[in-house]
């Protein structure tokens, strides 16, 4: 019993002498998006919700396309682009320099949106490809997978 101690105690010690002394848990790669996915709570085809958090508020948005951001205690509203008979499938979200970019598949559209998340109010929407893959951010523009470059100027 004494030798099998001794050697998990020794291989404990190997094995952490061999990982670094703060591992970095969660890399961003450089080839990969910035963007998150929002969290959806039901089924988007029907009725859901999206949920996320930025350095602001709370954020809810609904399939319908109306967006509530909760700051603090107050409750405010704003809409975002969706197509006539159209639902949100999908929904990204990143905070750049204080905007609130919002990436989603409504249809048979797809969407970017920027956000002044102060004033709550669309600073652009503008049309991408309905099979987007998140973007990279290079050179301060969003490169998407099949070659779209949108500006972040």
């Amino acid at each position: 019993m004494k030798h099998l101690v001794v050697v998990c105690l020794a291989i404990l010690v190997t094995v952490s002498a061999a990982a670094p002394a703060y591992p970095n848990l969660n890399p961003k790669r450089e080839d990969e998006s910035p963007f998150a996915l929002a969290k959806c709570i039901g089924d988007p085809r029907t009725r859901a919700f999206y949920l996320f958090s930025t350095s602001v508020g709370n954020y809810t948005v609904s399939t319908g396309g109306l967006v509530e951001v909760y700051v603090g205690n107050r409750k405010k509203y704003f809409p975002v682009k969706v197509g006539a008979n159209s639902r949100i499938e999908r929904l990204y979200f990143l905070e750049h320099e204080g905007d609130l970019l919002l990436l989603y598949e409504a249809g048979k559209s797809g969407y970017l949106v920027r956000v002044n998340q102060a004033t709550r109010k669309v600073k652009s929407t503008t049309a991408i490809n309905e099979d987007f893959e998140p973007p990279l951010v290079k050179d301060h523009s969003l490169t998407f997978t099949d070659g779209t470059v949108v500006p972040l100027n």
